[in-house]
């Protein structure tokens, strides 16, 4: 078990003020803020910030200001000033807090503020110091940046609903609103980094956050496709509707299987399947309980695959193994499975649903809930070892904390760094000058230590030739051939570092190694819990010496608890975090999220936490061990439907399209194969829009002003957008909705992303010249810093590309040195 140190410490950001002007649409940036330790002021207008509105509700509480089970999740940890912007009176008090605060958030439609003396040029020339920061859906800038929108048409425009939902209808966004938590996460994250940057320049700058963005970054692999092998994914362009591949006929290619309490995720595709070891594990269960089938036998055999993909009858015993295996997860609890495929360290995961969380043996060990106001809330996402985050204080009831605008506001900090010294580091470099050690493989750890390099830190990543990063060995690859240098799926999350070849599993590998940490100030690493130990590199032994080492540790489930052991990816891990339950159609098992989700959910609370703490650092001198489950993370992005299960009862099922706000919302099919458009309205205003181009003459009168009198109806509208769409082209018609004031986007495949004129204006995709694949187009930042002029500072490392250099360089090896250790298989 690893140590944290004292757990009782002051939270990292302790000390730091935040002004928060959020809307719904980053909410989340204050509260994640709030977590970390951060004062944050919210300032709500006189009926109240329009998050107190927002579904779900305590039952019979709809009209009170405290009823939001929304405002509840949002609002925690801050403090409610209200102010009214359109008194100058009003004006003149917020400008006297921004003068006090470090940080300042909004994210009104673009010029919103500038039109009152609040935007963030008039603000930061009164306080040089602040870090402003403004999330709109698109963007400041661009041909889309006042267009109106809603968290579908933000899904729609950034690419996720393409790629998620069965084949034979319309696809599906995520079943909860999440692109307001991925761009006020991200915007909470980018605010922490830009502290960071003041404490090296001594000011602040200008972040832009866009939505949209934030929505291209869940997409994992599927902006490579179109660059690298000139096609979307498999099975999510042209060809949505056609049956998934299958190795052999009656194996099914889906990952969703039944159990005797709902649902799992577990690839059975035979190659697939094979080599994750789930079948050989249920065949041995079939043995042990007498069920085995000795025809069975051939699947067993270590060189089985090439004839059971031949063989007509091979193919048959597989056939009748796979129902005898799903057969078998029919007579077994989610619960019964987990701790199965956590034993036999399987990719197999339980379709958790919200109540299935709260059981959570993993989750209870760790202690993760938290009674906050009487209301049960997922603990830290989190859990840093002597900096704890806060999660202690409920959402304020409106103008709770009224004196802190009347009372005079603390002095602006002094400019400079801590130590009252400057640093000639270039502006945007944040991090220039720290050294990470990057034991992280895949997803979460190398996005985390990627956020480092991007501004500045001088990251080295590990891996080796016998145990290459996994995502190596993933589509798409340069040119659609496969090789360890031209996978774009690795070159995408690790752009920035250098590349470092060394064998861990040799004695001198793991010497290496330690002199590497000993070199760096953050070690970031994801192994199985226990790993780090057994190489002698765990944070106990190589901060013994070293109060001021950070290292980040990630994995699904946490270093510690019954389950630690488990080994998964992001799929499993939106499983087990309740996202893949509710994303799909009501009427069917759960479709559930596209790829790895929670691989870019966990990242951000991962940045978050990572930064604050190198920023605590500056002015304690310490570091800490930060241990970060994946899965805890994810739950908080379904946290409203904790709240309303635990709260009301109710229990959160797949949605489809469906909406609490808005009506109709929907994707419908426009001309093209397999072409959409979302559509949602969420207001009377974008109603009367709406049906100024649509036909839909028989929906008048003014109960269909409301959400409530459209949802009544709302079978009947959709079948008219549905006739009335169907002919038409997507851009063109969402272009005319967008201009009458209609939320609304064409359904966007990765491929149309590279052709996005908004995506173009904000230059998201960067071209980087790697050493083997060339000249290829990279994910850009989600944000834009205004003093940051290069978003990427080049390509991902080839394998093993830097490693004489770091070896001679940082590591002070000469050249004879590092001559035997490569002809001892060491590199």
């Amino acid at each position: 078990m690893t140590s944290n140190g004292d757990r009782t410490g002051t939270p990292p950001l302790d000390g730091v003020r935040v002004i928060d002007l959020a809307t719904t649409r980053a909410e989340l940036a204050g509260r994640q803020l709030a977590d970390l330790g951060a004062e944050v002021i919210k300032v709500e207008p006189p009926e109240g910030a329009e998050a107190r509105r927002m579904p779900p509700f305590e039952d019979g509480r709809e009209d009170d200001p405290d009823g939001s089970l929304y405002w509840a999740t949002v609002g925690l940890g801050k403090r409610s000033v209200v102010l009214d912007l359109e008194l100058e009176s009003d004006r003149e008090r917020l400008r006297a807090l921004a003068a006090s605060a470090d940080i300042f958030i909004e994210s009104f439609d673009p010029g919103t503020l500038d039109a009152i003396g609040l935007g963030q040029q008039a603000l930061r020339e009164a306080n040089p110091r602040l870090v402003y920061v403004s999330v709109t859906p698109y963007g400041q800038t661009g041909p889309d940046a006042h267009s109106p929108s809603s968290d579908l048409t933000l899904q729609a425009a950034g690419g996720l609903i393409s790629l998620q939902g069965d084949g034979d209808r319309p696809p599906v966004p995520v079943g909860y609103p999440q692109a307001a938590f991925h761009a006020g996460l991200q915007a909470a994250a980018d605010a922490v980094i830009a502290l960071n940057e003041r404490d090296r320049s001594g000011r602040g700058q200008f972040l832009d956050v866009s939505m949209q963005a934030a929505i291209i970054w869940t997409l994992m692999q599927a902006t490579g496709f179109p660059s690298q092998e000139d096609r979307d994914p498999p099975n999510r362009g042209d060809d949505r509707a056609d049956p998934l591949p299958e190795t052999i006929p009656g194996v099914e290619p889906t990952v969703i299987h039944e159990c005797a309490d709902g649902y799992i995720v577990a690839g059975l595709g035979v190659a697939t399947a094979l080599r994750a070891g789930i079948w050989p594990a249920a065949l041995r269960l079939l043995r042990e309980q007498g069920d085995f089938d000795e025809a069975f036998a051939v699947i067993e055999e270590p060189d089985a695959l090439p004839l059971l993909l031949e063989d007509p009858e091979s193919a048959e015993v597989v056939r009748r193994a796979y129902e005898a295996i799903t057969a078998l997860f029919r007579r077994y609890t989610k619960r019964e499975l987990m701790e199965w495929a956590t034993r036999e360290r399987l990719l197999l995961a339980p379709m958790n649903t919200v109540a299935d969380l709260l059981e959570d043996p993993q989750l209870l060990a760790r202690d993760y809930w938290r009674t906050v106001g009487g209301r049960t809330h997922p603990g830290p996402p989190v859990l840093l070892g002597r900096t704890p985050m806060v999660i202690d204080r409920p959402a304020p009831s409106l103008g709770a904390d009224q004196h802190l605008v009347e009372d005079p506001p603390r002095r602006a900090p002094a400019a400079g760094s801590p130590n009252g010294s400057s640093n000639a580091a270039p502006r945007g470099a944040a991090f220039a000058g720290v050294r990470v050690a990057d034991f992280a493989w895949v997803g979460v750890g190398p996005l985390i230590s990627k956020a480092l390099a991007d501004h500045g830190a001088t990251v080295v990543h590990v891996e080796s030739a016998s145990r290459p990063d996994v995502l190596r060995l993933g589509a798409p690859f340069k040119d659609g051939i496969p090789g360890l240098d031209r996978a774009q799926f690795m070159a995408n999350f690790n752009s920035s570092k250098q590349g470092l070849a060394l064998d861990l599993q040799t004695a001198e590998g793991r010497a290496l190694a330690r002199r590497l940490i000993d070199w760096a100030d953050v070690v970031v690493e994801s192994f199985t819990p226990g790993t780090m130990a057994r190489l002698g590199l765990d944070y106990e032994t190589v901060a013994r010496d070293r109060p001021e080492l950070i290292m980040l540790s990630t994995c699904l489930r946490g270093q510690t608890g019954p389950m630690a052991g488990y080994r998964g990816f992001g799929q499993q891990g939106s499983a087990q975090a309740g996202l893949h339950g509710i994303t799909g159609w009501p009427d069917r098992p759960a479709h559930g999220t596209w790829g790895a989700y929670t691989d870019f959910v966990a990242p951000r609370y991962g940045v978050a936490a990572l930064v604050s703490a190198i920023y605590e650092r500056h002015r304690s001198g310490l570091g800490q061990h930060i241990d970060m489950a994946q899965v805890e993370a994810g739950i908080h992005f379904i946290e409203p439907l904790i709240l309303d299960y635990t709260v009301n009862g109710r229990l959160a099922r797949a949605a489809g399209h469906d909406s609490a706000t808005a009506c109709p919302n929907g994707v419908y099919a426009v001309a093209g194969t397999e072409r959409y458009i979302a559509i949602s309205v969420e207001t009377a205003e974008q109603w009367q829009a709406l049906r100024s181009l649509a036909p839909l003459d028989g929906f008048t009168g003014e109960e269909l002003e409301t959400y409530t009198g459209r949802l009544a109806r709302r079978d009947e509208i959709d079948e008219a957008l549905r006739a009335w769409t169907g002919e038409q082209d997507g851009y063109e018609l969402a272009a005319r909705l967008k201009q009458a004031g209609v939320p609304a986007s064409a359904v966007q495949r990765p491929s149309d992303l590279y052709r996005d004129p908004q995506v173009a204006h904000r230059e998201f995709f960067v071209t980087l010249d790697h050493s083997v694949m060339g000249p290829t187009p990279y994910d850009g930042l989600v944000t834009r810093f205004s003093d940051k002029p290069v978003q990427l500072l080049h390509a991902a490392p080839a394998l093993g590309e830097h490693t004489q250099y770091v070896l001679s360089e940082y590591l002070g090896l000469s050249d004879e040195q590092i001559a035997e250790h490569a002809a001892a298989g060491v590199l």
